[in-house]
């Protein structure tokens, strides 16, 4: 968001031009708007946070106000809300979609509403209102943290580093994101081939989305990956088995400089089959 002390959190950039002095300028500049009150989910044009990520900073660094309590708690962690970018670029309908310490919920939410308008979404040509999302990760720095090391008997597939995270500045959206190293297509075949349809999951008809989170670091490997949005446990344990498979990616960069960046990615489950007859005793 300099925060860094407590918290880093970076949304879309933008880059704006001068306000133009004669209003018939503006006017014959600016795309209609439209009539419609649909919230498109994949504009022409994403909302844009007004000014770019360098205003963005400054805004959430004057703004925020890492709770005592949570602080002297050591509460730290994620928070995702999604929201609407109306037509005049003012936020609402905040739904939080991952939660961390209830009070840090309640401060990542208010440096939102504390916001001022973004630039709104186009679509076919038109101001439209949209649906987007800004991830806040609350970090406190500490130059050590009393934890003792959990002993695992079986693999760790979510990959949990926290030296990553106490030791790196983790970013959301760089000048140049993380790629999977053969493309999107590779990345679905992937997926695809790895993913294991968890058998009672399958008998219930169970289907959904779920949403993880991942950080690629600077040398392209995965880290820390973590359910940010799932319903049903053996699909949520799935996606990050899988996730935990793949190979490194190709860092991101920012200011031309590899850095470690936190992803999102979902998995869709959708059973394309008749559900598996249930488990009989002589089975």
């Amino acid at each position: 968001m300099d925060i860094r002390k407590f918290l880093f959190v970076l949304a879309a950039s933008i880059l704006v031009g001068n306000f133009v002095a004669k209003q018939s300028v503006i006017m014959a500049q600016e795309p209609p708007v439209s009539n419609s009150d649909k919230v498109f989910e994949n504009p022409d044009v994403v909302p844009m946070y007004t000014g770019g990520t360098a205003e963005m900073h400054r805004f959430i660094g004057n703004t925020l106000k890492y709770p005592d309590d949570a602080r002297e708690r050591n509460a730290q962690g994620l928070v995702v809300y999604t929201f609407v970018v109306e037509k005049d670029g003012t936020l609402s309908n905040f739904n939080i979609i991952h939660r961390a310490d209830s009070l840090l919920n309640r401060e990542a939410l208010r440096i939102l509403e504390a916001m001022p308008p973004w630039r709104p979404a186009r679509h076919n040509g038109e101001i439209v209102r949209s649906e987007t999302y800004v991830p806040m990760y609350f970090r406190l720095n500490q130059n050590a943290m009393a934890a003792g090391k959990a002993v695992q008997g079986t693999r760790d597939y979510s990959k949990k580093d926290p030296v990553v995270l106490e030791s790196n500045t983790i970013y959301t959206i760089v000048d140049k994101m993380p790629q999977y190293t053969y493309g999107e297509s590779g990345l679905s075949a992937f997926i695809a081939h790895n993913i294991r349809y968890p058998r009672e999951a399958r008998q219930e008809g169970i289907e959904g989305r779920i949403l993880c989170s991942f950080i690629v670091s600077s040398d392209g490997s995965i880290s820390n990956i973590e359910v940010v949005e799932g319903s049903n446990k053996s699909l949520n344990e799935e996606a990050v088995r899988v996730l935990g498979l793949m190979p490194k990616w190709i860092p991101g960069e920012n200011n031309g400089e590899k850095v470690h960046v936190k992803c999102l990615l979902p998995i869709d489950f959708v059973i394309d089959e008749d559900p598996i007859p249930p488990l009989t005793s002589n089975e």
